[in-house]
């Protein structure tokens, strides 16, 4: 198609009818025509037709080159002048451009060719080049002639010809003024593959959508062990009831009358045996296990007993202080009205359930009397027990009987539920099968043992675990072997999943929330269940045993929400989100666009309202993504439920109101296209306008749809919050958009000043004629990929304005707590002003509040003198001093001081006459108990009104108490080279070790630890363990809530019916401790839990998991051949016999459905530890905490938080004491803020949750949802929070409240790996937690600040650490990209356009004006402002700098740069290839060094160390962003030319620490890490790790951690992140494929240059592929010729071919340089050092694309079976291994060298000052102890003479 001047004359003499040009002035040849003499020459003279035409053109008149021109103008597709090139000045400055391109390229080719050393053409190529040099420059000339002539269009043609058709050979054509002034004549090989690249990867993810919305779910496999045909209807052999109900009836009566404390109010006679009658009756009719009954009747009497004391707390709110001494408890209805409120609160969800189901049956099942099978029990009689004010007595009583039926029968079929407690519907629906049952319940003869368990409980636990899993293995374990302690490998292995199920649940697989969802829908549960529904009531309870459940529960029955792990599926829960994002994005982008200069419609349209009006379009892209998703993530129970009339209008309206900005958007563009009036115009818009803003609201705000509703119920919003949360994020995303604003405008501006058109400029013509130009084509990409980058940085900063916000509202809300009294705060003396605020608030019943408190304080002090926080001597001085005077004097501490006293005390050192505790701890504690009784608190409950608590605290493998071989060994080792952990204790506690050691006698003085005698070792490591994070420290904290309630009863108590025993306290407070592995303990762990029992009070409580092996496997599961049994035991159990182990007999022994354990563990194990709680109110604690006793006696201040709402969880904030060295006091100091700051300003904003710890709620409530956790596995790692979010997402009045006068103490993680290995477990976590229908529910159902909240506070941390991590590698790609496509000085005026300024000066501007030194301010604020404003508030703005500056001074920059990283790499894992498993961190001090590599023991060629543990994560990426910071100065980012190269030292700051914190931070933090020995044995094993075994250590790593099957190539390919990496690439592609292009026309005459061009675009693995291809064929002949001759019959071609892989590794690699480097001679040779790196780029881009797919093949289907690597992929295999294995090489050596260098300084600095270890201080921030300093001349020492000191 290009243009062709003999065809121009052609066209002349064909044409033109009304013109003829006349005769040739020089000869008469050929005619009057130009075609006939074109002709002619070509005949008669032997020329070519161009040359023919050329010399016609020359001798005709004017006239006819415009005849000609016009002509060829009319007929040409690709080189012609535009219609809207008409002006003379546009032609004038086309003809001077084409004709100025020649000149310069005239004089370019001169220059090359003078420099012939420097040139590569050939001489045909010089002749070529001097040809077009004359040809082009005398057209030039007869178009200046033109000029002249004033014939401007023919003089802008002929000059449009010199260019395009002489020099760029057609390929070319300038015909524009405007950027990009030159495009391509006609289609290329180059721009087609440009747009295959693209186009497949859009293609591949719109393959990946269709197939993900019509692929179905896997199908379990079958199993190998033969099913019953129908297990649910397995009949239990007949057992006769262990005990008989008589014997249950007198003892549960017994338990009341004798030993409850509620025996001594008024009726408990007739309510005790009633309850105790009605229990033993369930027992004896519907099989409930006896000691589910008993604990289920202790249970109902501690939940009523909780209700008396709040009923009867209500009769002591009294307005005046002095009536509260006259204030009377009515006790006499008090049982009977704490049942109804019992009744009220325990049945509320089971009552509005039953009312639901009751409307759907039309049944009235609240109206209908209890039959229970026709049950008798004793019922109350009329008396004055009751209360007969609202009905009379004998109704009463009725109600009370019935109320009192349902409670017992709800509680009874919890507490046998087992895994079936995760779902309360489900519970409701089995209560009332079984209260409205009649006549015989089961069909066997006789009562049997466990029958409600087995017909009614046991088939649904069966459908779960068939769901998830194929089997159970377990190793038999004799009762010999238990009692003396099982090992972990003698455990039940983790059930196995079904195929496919192993990295997650797929997402067509239902869970607890679909089946519970079942039930919680009456409209499905009663289509579900027909033939249940269609019998009558009583008979129901019989009709439903007869049911195949697997069948009725299947996944396409039930399934709700589909858990997508994909983009679909984040998006279904964070859409609006996205499009709020979107929205300011583009609004950004309007405000800065400018208008172009000329009239031309444009595809963004002309006039500010027009290009506005285009946001509107927003609105239908957006719901077309949402209906997507949602489409994605709806279950086929979902929508099957949504079918109808309503629906379909429903979706309808929405249809049209989303796509009316679409339509009134056409009807705008439409109407300024046909010049229409522009009144109408303005009407159009302003329609436009609103329908677009309806719209946008609509999906911001209204959201919800009535699916999106479970539970009948939505989210309440207080009115004043919702202001203040409004305004928050207003000013949030204010000062964000404003800043970005600036980063747009300086896009924009880079974009103009490169000459990229942007799109929204450019003209429907445009495209049509330039879209399929490789020039245009780059621009685009360039274009496009410039604004995506912008956008990626502009969605990842939001998180750090919500953090600097969060901050700065925290610390708004913290003086709102206290009345906004800032002077105040600020000038009071909290700790003088303590006593008297004690007094009030805390003892405002004690007949004496200052003698209580002087005895309060005193043993207050008394605790901490058993603590070894003092010693005895100061305890004295800081308690009160009864010997004085008879009134006790207050000690010094609570002397008043003025705040310049104090100011002077803390910031000039002055001497401090208060008498201040040195201990840090202590001075905390006071000052956190004096401004904790400043802020306004409940008023506490009286004595014994106390309602009952619960805490629960799960434990699994953490350490119960620490032992002296865990503080200290004799034997050699590295714990005895590198110190002691009793020695990094001693010192880092070394005045509390004084107080403990100060009566120790031991020979050679306390630190002679070889010398300590037993007593002394006990002593040592009950203290040790007390400031570690051991289960002891936990239960000894809590533990004390049992000594405050003591003497607050003994200060202040009362006499009362509500009996209290003066020594214990179990029936107000419970310590629980659910010990999941206790059967699986040693008998060392064993004594040690019978220390705890027999030291602490009788409240501790132990529940642990027991089972027994037996052969009744269809009627427990055919895959479970074990009984399991919910065990609990306390003190009073005696030991068993004949045990050595200290086994004691459980209080209860509770039988399970079946195995426990069916998700990652905590939420199992609080599970079945819940019916064990006590009371209404339940504390969760974590086994790394601890408590204080002065802390622990505003319990019944924090317990009257439930006092007026009881619907609450009310969170706490935490005391972190594990700041031991720098990476504990970082993560102390993240959890210190998040632990108050933060989710003090979570609670305002309407988004805190349930973090597990140490959290106060309602369990009756959380009964009602579930639980206190969430039990799915993997999709419910992070188990606490989903407590909060159901609370929440259920509604109905609840409140998630965070309150700060109440504190408990708390433990983090101490070392680095520690640290990561939690953060990654908690982004894992976060991952599957964005998939949840309750994030998706919530993202629709709240408003959108809680929205925004819930995600960056949450979830959207984790993510958004992803994007902050990868906006160094944005911005260094981006700054490459621009750099490489910039003009080269070599041929220059080939360049279709090139940047007003160089584009080295032009990035370094916008980079400069962005990314400036108040970039790194605001990243400095939003990670340290939180502790920094938290530190201030609770201690100093000395202490609060203080702390600062020792994190950034200790390198903390480094640590979270490196968290970031890791936090992000393994949240969006998650979210593609799941996995998520619960992560073990370890909790103790890190003074281990972790190698760099070591082999594992005892495995055979498998390693471990930090290099493997972060390689993946981290040092790849660390690595390839060295590689292109090198390659960002090698394309002249920091050329001379460039005058901002100053302004950019903050963004190479910023570069430089990414660089460093991604490759050495984990061995920066690494304990010991550049001892000499270790780190040469490092080097050592890292040789062995790629060559020993020949390789055989690396390859098994890689294949395990690397190359681990997934989902096959589909879940490597078709994925966003794949899309957005292949856009990167193709962006790339194109510039280079511009720049070869351009030198396949520049060396048009060059041999094989269209070949050498080819291969400049193709990934360098041919050479490398080819001879690996050779060397598996000659291995194959090799391994069969040793199979015939060396009878090698074992050996395959692979076992050959795999010893090759360490040496062919550097061949392999080397041929691909060579490759590349070849492909890319030319440029090198031209001098184009830019384009060649560019190439470079290029090459190695395409490599690890092929690469990355042909991993996807081996992990796909095929190569596990016919195409494996022992088969047809064997060459390939071995191709990627040779690839991998010297990128591990090369990324170790660049690690460790610098790492050896490093030991070597360290070694000679510590030669000079043996005393002092850099690295040791940096770590530990201690000089070290004497062991470690005698332990460091190990490294001068040899090592023979070391061995010998050992």
């Amino acid at each position: 198609m290009g243009f062709r001047w003999p065809w121009t004359i052609l066209l002349l003499g064909q044409q033109v009818a009304a013109h003829r040009c006349g005769k040739s002035e020089k000869t008469d040849a050929g005619g009057h025509s130009c075609g006939g003499r074109v002709d002619w020459l070509v005949q008669h003279e032997d020329l070519s037709k161009d040359e023919a035409g050329f010399r016609v053109a020359k001798e005709f008149p004017v006239e006819c080159w415009r005849c000609g021109l016009n002509i060829s103008s009319a007929s040409s597709k690709s080189c012609s002048l535009q219609e809207s090139t008409s002006d003379t000045l546009q032609l004038q400055q086309l003809q001077m451009m084409n004709c100025g391109k020649v000149q310069k390229a005239s004089v370019q080719f001169q220059d090359v060719l003078a420099a012939k050393s420097d040139t590569w053409a050939s001489s045909d190529q010089v002749k070529v080049w001097r040809q077009k040099s004359s040809l082009a420059g005398e057209l030039c000339r007869e178009s200046t002639v033109l000029l002249d002539h004033e014939e401007f269009k023919s003089a802008a043609l002929v000059a449009m010809y010199a260019w395009s058709e002489v020099i760029m050979d057609g390929s070319q054509c300038c015909e524009l003024l405007r950027p990009p002034y030159c495009l391509q004549a006609q289609w290329s090989w180059a721009t087609l593959a440009v747009a295959i690249l693209l186009g497949g990867s859009f293609l591949a993810l719109i393959s990946s959508l269709i197939a993900a919305l019509t692929a179905k779910a896997p199908r379990p496999a079958a199993r190998a062990a033969p099913r019953s045909p129908r297990p649910a209807r397995a009949v239990p052999k007949p057992e006769p009831l262990g005990r008989t109900a008589e014997e249950i009836y007198q003892e549960l009566l017994r338990s009341w009358m004798k030993d409850h404390s509620l025996r001594g109010l008024y009726g408990a006679a007739h309510f005790a045996e009633s309850a105790a009658s009605l229990f033993a009756q369930l027992y004896k009719r519907f099989g409930f296990q006896a000691d589910n009954v008993r604990n289920q009747f202790d249970h109902l009497l501690s939940l009523w007993r909780s209700h008396c004391a709040m009923l009867a707390d209500l009769d002591l709110e009294v307005e005046d202080e002095e009536e509260l001494e006259e204030a009377v408890v009515n006790e006499k209805t008090l049982l009977h009205e704490a049942l109804n409120s019992m009744h009220a609160e325990l049945l509320e969800g089971f009552r509005a359930w039953r009312h639901r189901l009751s409307e759907e049956l039309q049944e009235p099942l609240s109206r209908s009397s209890v039959t229970l099978c026709q049950v008798r029990w004793a019922q109350v009689p009329l008396g004055d027990w009751l209360d007969s004010e609202s009905s009379p007595k004998h109704l009463a009583a009725s109600l009370a009987m019935k109320h009192l039926a349902e409670v017992v029968t709800y509680l009874l079929v919890w507490g046998e539920a087992g895994n079936l407690r995760f779902m309360p519907e489900v519970i409701y629906f089995l209560t009332e099968l079984t209260l409205g049952a009649d006549g015989e319940p089961y069909q066997v003869e006789g009562p049997t043992s466990c029958c409600f368990l087995s017909r009614m409980i046991r088939p649904s636990y069966k459908v779960i675990f068939d769901e998830w899993y194929q089997s159970l293995e377990f190793k038999q374990v004799s009762t010999e072997d238990r009692a003396s302690g099982v090992g972990p490998e003698e455990r039940e292995k983790l059930p196995t999943f079904h195929t496919g199920y192993e990295a997650f649940l797929p997402p067509d697989a239902a869970n607890y929330d679909d089946w519970n969802e079942f039930f919680a829908n009456v409209g499905l549960l009663r289509r579900g269940m027909a033939r249940l529904f269609e019998s009558e009531h009583p008979k129901r309870f019989a009709v439903f045993q007869e049911f195949n459940l697997s069948k009725m529960l299947s996944s396409q029955k039930t399934k709700t929400h589909r858990e997508v792990h994909s983009f679909w599926g984040v998006f279904a829960s964070t859409h609006r989100i996205w499009l709020l994002h979107t929205l300011l994005f583009f609004t950004g982008l309007c405000v800065v666009a400018e208008e172009p200069k000329d009239d031309a419609e444009t595809l963004a349209g002309h006039g500010i309202a027009v290009r506005f009006s285009g946001l509107g379009l927003l609105a239908p892209l957006h719901a077309l993504m949402l209906m997507v998703a949602r489409i994605y993530t709806s279950g086929p129970a979902l929508r099957s439920s949504i079918r109808g009339i309503g629906c379909m209008c429903a979706h309808l309206s929405r249809g049209l109101l989303w796509l009316s900005p679409l339509v009134t958007y056409l009807a705008v563009r439409f109407s300024q296209g046909i010049d229409i009036d522009q009144q109408i115009i303005r009407y159009l818009l302003i329609a436009h306008g609103l329908v677009s803003v309806w719209a946008l609201i609509s999906l911001l705000f209204f959201a919800n749809r009535t699916s999106d509703v479970p539970y009948q119920v939505r989210p309440r919003r207080l009115c004043r919050l919702q202001v203040v949360r409004y305004f928050f994020w207003f000013v949030v995303l204010a000062a964000k958009f404003l800043i970005a604003v600036v980063l747009f405008r300086a896009v924009f501006e880079l974009i103009l000043d490169l000459q990229l058109e942007p799109l929204g400029r450019a003209t429907s013509r445009d495209v049509l004629i330039a879209w399929y130009s490789t020039v245009w084509t780059r621009d685009l990409l360039i274009w496009i990929w410039l604004w995506f980058s912008s956008f990626f940085i502009f969605c990842a900063d939001t998180q750090l304005w919500f953090t600097v916000g969060c901050s700065l509202l925290g610390v708004a809300a913290f003086l709102s707590q206290r009345g906004c009294r800032v002077c105040h705060f600020a000038l009071e003396d909290a700790v003088h002003e303590l006593p008297w605020r004690f007094q009030e608030k805390v003892l405002r019943y004690a007949p004496s509040a200052k003698q209580a408190f002087a005895k309060t304080w005193n043993l207050v002090i008394h605790h901490m003198t058993k603590e070894q926080k003092i010693n005895v001597r100061d305890s004295g001085e800081l308690s009160y001093d009864y010997v004085m005077s008879e009134e006790p004097e207050p000690p010094v501490l609570f002397n008043r001081e003025n705040c310049l006293e104090r100011a002077s005390k803390h910031y000039c050192y002055m001497s401090d006459t208060r008498e201040w505790p040195v201990n840090k701890e202590l001075q905390w504690r006071f000052l956190a108990l004096s401004r904790g009784l400043g802020l306004p608190m409940p008023r506490p409950y009286r004595v014994p009104y106390v309602p009952t608590l619960t805490a629960v605290i799960p434990h699994f493998e953490e350490p119960i108490l620490l032992q002296p071989e865990d503080l200290y060994s004799e034997a050699p080792g590295e714990a005895r080279d590198l110190g002691h952990l009793i020695d990094y204790l001693r010192i880092k506690y070394m005045d509390e070790f004084k107080n403990l050691a100060q009566n120790f006698s031991v020979p050679g003085g306390v630190r002679n630890w070889s010398r300590y005698s037993p007593p002394q070792w006990k002593a040592t490591c009950i203290w040790a363990s007390m400031r570690l994070q051991t289960l002891w420290r936990t239960v000894a904290g809590i533990c004390k809530y049992h000594d405050a309630l003591l003497l607050l009863h003994e200060l202040q108590g009362t006499c009362s019916g509500l009996l209290w025993h003066p020594e214990d306290t179990s029936d107000v407070f419970r310590c629980l401790v659910s010990m999941q592995l206790y059967s699986y303990s040693s008998s060392v762990q064993r004594e040690q839990v019978n220390e705890m029992l027999e030291r602490f009070p009788p409240n501790l409580k132990i529940a642990y998991i027991d089972h027994e092996d037996t052969d009744e496997c269809a009627i427990l599961h055919p895959q479970q051949r074990r009984r399991y049994y919910s065990c609990l035991i306390d003190r009073s159990c005696k030991k068993a016999k004949n045990s050595t182990s200290a086994f004691r007999l459980p209080l209860y022994r509770i039988e399970l459905p079946g195995y426990p354990i069916l998700s990652d563990g905590k939420a199992d194990n609080q599970n079945h530890a819940l019916p064990f709680s006590r009371g209404t109110i339940t504390q969760c604690v974590d086994a790394n905490q601890g408590a204080y006793f002065e802390q622990m006696l505003l319990l019944p201040n924090a317990l009257g938080e439930f006092r007026w709402k009881a619907k609450r969880i009310v969170g706490f904030p935490e005391h972190i004491t594990s700041d031991l060295g720098s990476v504990g006091d970082f993560a102390a100091g993240s959890e210190t803020a998040f632990c108050t700051l933060l989710q003090r300003s979570y609670a305002v904003l309407g988004a805190r949750m349930h973090y597990g710890h140490p959290d106060l709620m309602n369990k009756q409530y959380m009964m009602q949802q579930g639980g206190i956790s969430k039990g799915t596995r993997t999709l419910n790692l992070s188990e606490d929070i989903f407590a909060g979010l159901d609370f929440v997402l259920r509604a109905d009045g609840r409140e998630i409240c965070h309150k700060e006068y109440f504190h408990l103490s708390k433990g983090r993680d101490l070392g680095f790996n520690s640290v990561l290995k939690f953060f990654s477990k908690l982004s894992s976590g976060s991952g599957e937690q964005l998939l949840t229908r309750q994030m998706c529910r919530l993202g629709q159902l709240m408003s959108l600040p809680e929205v925004l909240t819930l995600y960056y506070a949450h979830a959207g941390y984790y993510l958004t650490q992803f994007l902050l991590s990868w906006v160094m590698p944005t911005v260094l790609f981006t700054w490459s990209l621009v750099l490489a496509s910039d003009c080269d000085a070599h041929f220059a005026a080939f360049e279709p356009s090139c940047g007003r300024r160089p584009a080295p000066e032009l990035m370094g501007r916008m980079l400069a004006s962005i990314y400036t030194y108040a970039l790194l301010v605001l990243v400095l604020l939003a990670t340290a402002l939180p502790l920094f404003m938290e530190e201030w508030l609770e201690r100093s703005f000395k202490i609060a700098a203080q702390r600062l500056l020792k994190q950034v001074f200790t390198l903390s920059f480094l640590m979270f740069v490196f968290q970031a990283k890791i936090i992000g790499f393994y949240v969006v894992n998650e979210l593609r290839y799941g996995g998520a498993k619960y992560i073990s961190t370890g909790r103790s001090l890190p003074t281990e060094r972790r190698p760099f590599i070591r082999p594992v023991p005892n495995k055979v060629d498998e390693y471990e160390g930090l290099y493997l543990d972060y390689a993946i994560q981290a040092f790849y990426d660390g690595l390839t962003l060295l590689i292109a910071s090198i390659m960002v100065s090698g394309l002249g980012g920091m050329e001379p030319v460039n005058p901002y190269r100053g302004g950019l030292s903050a963004l190479w700051a910023c570069i430089g620490l990414t660089i460093i914190s991604w490759l050495y931070a984990p061995f920066v933090f690494n304990p010991h890490q550049f001892a000499r020995r270790h780190i040469l044995e490092d080097r050592r094993v890292l040789c062995h790790f790629f060559w020993k075994n020949w390789g055989a250590g690396w390859i098994r790593w890689y294949e395990e951690y690397q190359l681990k099957p997934r989902t096959g190539l589909s879940i490597s390919m078709l994925d966003f992140n794949f899309l957005v990496f292949f856009l990167g690439v193709s962006v790339w592609f194109a510039v280079v494929n511009h720049k070869v292009s351009m030198m396949q026309v520049i060396f048009s005459s060059q041999a094989y240059m269209k070949e050498v061009a080819a291969v400049t675009l193709l990934p360098p693995i041919f050479t490398s592929w080819i001879s690996c291809f050779l060397v598996s064929q000659i291995t194959r002949v090799v391994s069969s010729i040793r199979r015939r001759c060396c009878h090698a019959q074992g050996e395959s071609t692979w076992d050959v071919l795999r010893p090759l892989v360490p040496f062919f590794a550097f061949l392999v690699v080397a041929l691909e340089v060579f490759e590349a480097l070849a492909a890319l001679e030319i440029l090198r040779r031209m001098q184009r050092w830019k384009d060649f790196l560019a190439g470079l780029i290029l090459k190695y881009l395409l490599l690890e694309v092929t690469i990355f797919l042909a991993e996807g093949l081996m992990r796909s289907r095929c190569a596990k079976g016919c195409c494996g690597r022992e088969r047809g992929l064997q060459a390939l295999y071995f191709w990627i291994l040779t690839n991998r294995m010297f990128r591990d090489m090369l990324t170790s050596s660049v690690i460790l060298s610098p790492l050896l260098l490093l030991s070597l300084l360290n070694s000679g600095f510590r030669s000079c000052c043996q005393t002092l270890d850099l690295h040791e201080f940096l770590i530990y921030r201690s000089t070290g102890h004497r062991a470690r300093r005698r332990a460091c001349f190990g490294d001068r020492v040899p090592e023979r003479l070391v061995g010998r000191r050992a």
